[in-house]
Parts: C-alpha cells; sequence; structure tokens
C-alpha cells in the first residue's frame, strides 16, 4: 500500500513544476496593476513608479485560502508560488504543508469593502457602435466601498457564422474606464462572435470579473476579401527557349483571414480584327504564407495577362476576391508598365525634354490627361508645331479598344483624350510626323472609376463593376 502512495506522488511532481514554470513568467496581472494604479494615484511623478513597483512586490489580495487541500499535493513539497502576485485575477498563493498553490478565496463575494460584482447586459448595436452596459452594484455594499473604482472591461471571440462557445479565444483587455457604459466604434470585426465580462477594482482589491454577457456578432456581415495588393513581376531565368518569371504580390488587409491565393495567367494573342484574345488560361493555387508564385514554360516575345485572387473562407463557405491584374510582356523582359511609368523621360538623346503629366480630369466618365513639355526654339522659327501621338499599350479589361490617336500643337501643352479605365498608354511628343524614333516618351497609366469617384467627391458617380 505505501509504494502505490509514492507512486501518486512522484507523478504530482512533473504538474507541480509545470505550474511554477507558467508562475514564475507570469506578467502583470490587469487587475493587480490596476489595483496598485489606484493605491498610487495621488503619488508624486518621482515616486509613483516607485510605488507601483512595492505594492506589486508586497501585493496581498483579500480573501482567505481555502484550510483543506489534496494530501498527496502536500505532500510532494512542491512550491508553485511563493507571492500572491504570482496568481492569476483573484487567485492567493496559498500555503498547504510544504507546498503552496494557488487558489481562489472561498469568502470573496462575502468580504465588505470591495466593489460589488457587476453584472452585464446584453450588448446592442446602434449607429455602427457596439453599446456595452452593466451595473455598477448598487446598493449597500456599494455604497460602502472608499475612493475610486475602475472598470476593466474584456473580450473574447471566434470566427464563424454560427456560435459555438467551445471555440472562444483568450479574454484580452479592451479598456478601463470609470464609467458603467461604453461605445465600441470600428473595434469589433464582422464575421466574429463576441462575448464580454467586466471587473469592479478598488484600492481594495476586487471581487473579480462577472459573468459573461450573451454572444454577441455585428449585422453587418464579412465582405468579400480585397485582391492582393502591388503586384510585381521579377524575370527569373530563360531556359531552353522558354522563360521564367516570378509573380509577386502583397497580402490585402480583410475582414477574414486569407486560406489561399490563386493565380492565373494566359498569353495573349491578336486575333483575325486585331484585338488581344487570351489562349489557353493557366492556374494555380498558392499556401496563404506565401505571396509569390514563379510561372515557368512561356513564350518568348509574347504578352502574358497574369492575375491574383484572394480566397477566404467562412464557415463552410469560400468568398473569393476580385482578381489583380497585370500584364507583362516577355520580350523587354525587365520592364513592365509600372517600371514604364516612373522612367526618366529627360534622356539626352531626346529632342524634346521635360515631358510629363499635369493632371487627370474627369467629366461625365469621360477622362482627360493635361501634358507639358519644355518649348523648343528652333534658331529662325517664331512658331514651333508639336505633333502629339498616344496609343494604348495594355488595358486590364481585354475587351477594352486598343487606340493610336494623333493631334497637332503650337502649344507645349495638351490634354490627351478618349483615355479609358485601367489603361496604360506610350505618349509621344515629336517635332516631325516620324513616329519611329520620338523625340520624347511619357508611359501614362489610367486608375480605376473608384479613384475617380473619391477624387471627384461626386456621390452621383457610380462605377460599374
Amino acid at each position: 500500500m505505501q509504494l502505490i502512495f509514492l507512486l501518486v506522488v512522484v507523478a504530482s511532481v512533473p504538474d507541480a513544476w509545470a505550474k511554477t514554470r507558467r508562475y514564475t513568467r507570469l506578467q502583470t496581472d490587469p487587475l493587480s496593476k490596476t489595483r496598485c494604479d489606484l493605491i498610487c494615484i495621488d503619488a508624486s511623478k518621482e515616486t509613483k513608479s516607485q510605488c507601483r513597483s512595492a505594492c506589486r512586490s508586497e501585493e496581498h489580495k483579500p480573501g482567505t485560502c481555502p484550510s483543506e487541500e489534496n494530501p498527496r499535493w502536500m505532500a510532494a513539497c512542491v512550491e508553485a508560488c511563493n507571492q500572491d502576485s504570482q496568481c492569476d485575477g483573484t487567485q492567493r498563493c496559498c500555503k498547504h504543508g510544504c507546498s503552496s498553490v494557488c487558489n481562489e478565496p472561498v469568502d470573496l463575494l462575502d468580504l465588505p469593502g470591495l466593489p460589488a460584482l457587476p453584472a452585464m447586459e446584453e450588448p446592442k448595436e446602434r449607429r455602427r457602435a457596439v453599446q456595452i452596459k452593466w451595473s455598477d452594484g448598487v446598493g449597500d455594499s456599494a455604497r460602502a466601498v472608499p475612493g475610486r473604482v475602475l472598470y476593466l472591461l474584456e473580450e473574447q471571440h471566434h470566427l464563424g457564422p454560427k456560435y459555438e462557445e467551445s471555440r472562444l479565444g483568450d479574454w484580452n483587455l479592451i479598456m478601463r474606464t470609470n464609467k458603467t457604459k461604453v461605445s465600441l466604434k470600428n473595434l469589433l470585426k464582422p464575421g466574429r462572435w463576441y462575448r464580454f465580462r467586466v471587473a469592479a477594482v478598488s484600492s481594495a482589491g476586487t471581487r473579480g470579473y462577472s459573468a459573461p454577457s450573451p454572444p454577441f456578432t455585428p449585422r453587418k456581415g464579412p465582405r468579400p476579401p480585397p485582391p492582393p495588393k502591388k503586384l510585381k513581376v521579377q524575370p527569373v531565368r530563360s531556359d531552353n527557349g522558354t522563360v521564367t518569371i516570378r509573380l509577386e504580390w502583397k497580402e490585402p488587409r480583410s475582414d477574414l483571414p486569407v486560406m489561399r491565393y490563386k493565380v492565373f495567367w494566359s498569353r495573349r494573342v491578336r486575333g483575325l480584327g486585331g484585338e488581344l484574345d487570351s489562349v489557353l488560361v493557366n492556374h494555380q493555387t498558392v499556401p496563404k504564407e506565401q505571396t509569390f508564385v514563379d510561372i515557368s514554360d512561356l513564350q518568348p516575345n509574347s504578352m502574358y495577362f497574369l492575375q491574383v485572387q484572394t480566397i477566404s473562407l467562412f464557415g463552410i463557405g469560400k468568398l473569393r476576391s476580385e482578381k489583380a491584374a497585370i500584364f507583362f510582356n516577355t520580350t523587354s523582359g525587365t520592364e513592365e508598365p509600372e517600371a514604364l511609368r516612373r522612367r526618366k523621360e529627360d534622356n539626352q538623346d531626346k529632342l524634346i525634354r521635360g515631358l510629363k503629366l499635369n493632371k487627370l480630369t474627369w467629366l461625365d466618365h469621360k477622362i482627360e490627361a493635361k501634358i507639358s513639355w519644355n518649348p523648343v526654339h528652333p534658331k529662325g522659327q517664331r512658331k514651333n508645331t508639336y505633333y502629339v501621338h498616344w496609343k494604348t499599350l495594355t488595358c486590364q479589361d481585354p475587351v477594352k479598344e486598343l487606340k493610336e490617336l494623333s493631334a497637332t500643337t503650337e502649344q507645349n501643352s495638351f490634354e490627351i483624350y478618349e483615355l479609358d479605365y485601367k489603361c496604360n498608354y506610350t505618349i509621344n511628343i515629336n517635332k516631325s510626323t516620324n513616329k519611329n524614333n520620338p523625340d520624347s516618351e511619357l508611359i501614362l497609366s489610367v486608375p480605376g472609376c473608384d479613384y475617380f469617384k473619391k477624387k471627384v467627391k461626386n456621390a452621383t458617380i457610380t462605377c460599374k463593376t
């Protein structure tokens, strides 16, 4: 019989040491920190930090430790704590023979002089904010509490269309306040279920946290994730007459966590009518941790249309973003519309210098770009004639018509017209009609309709999806 008892004691020791390690690395408990802040609230600026440190190191929580404990634990003689500050919440470091362990006091709810235990009300959503209220413990016990009282509001949540208590995460501190009603705006995310609890703390201590509130979820459900941001193509290598590239992107900010990405690519060739058509759309799935993909076996001297889509999971359903898109020409190997747009246009071999975009103007979905350049003053000429030429390089919408237009002007500025959303154009200003060797060059990228809606601030603008 004695042998059996010894085996039980030895088996209990590893658990005890595990608790010891847990308590020694325990960070400052918000309940104890708030109590010490209230104790030291009137201390001077020079002594406040020292006051708080002393308060934490000498903390003595209210309440009485339980008198009985498992005799096997007592026989293990393991100290899981040595002071109250090493125990969670309202727990005290209680001695049991040669052992010590964190326990809840047996009389905490009956002790006089502590703030009453709050009671949570059901959260309510009003005007894009969530109102959370709780009782302040009205009654003799509440009125008998001297000094200030602060409330600590915490939340726990889980993601999903249905509430499941077993899936709730850890409690997180939201705020510390002296009020019994707060309004949370832009703090709760769609698609989550929340519970709240609150604790009342004074310089004398606390009775702990209230029972959790009823579960709550925002009325507005989660939106599909945004498309990936900042698509970029990096040439990797050429092998056996084919090209390998790396397509990179940035993870978008979303209501829902990203589950994975889907990448599409297709070669664009000109059809009988001169329009660009896709040939054999390929696709590949990329894990959420990866924000790039290597695409191999591309044909040289070809234009490729690359797209990336964000996919999130909500319950058993999937939400997909719109596709972010970019063109890449394997002829250049190193240049793409983004890089071309930033290229310096004032090269030494150009006859016309300083070609730049001044502004984009929008009127009833008609887009114009005002450009200007440095005037040229040939000897013996009073007037200058400039030949303006612009044509479409690429468009995100494959249905868009590729345009090529020309005009003449005697001014050193011009308004480019008949531009389309999400298209890239090359613009040349020449002193002659020769288009093969232009005197200047500018790459113009026209943003989408949403960009102009924000800039123009016109509520009547409607962007077609």
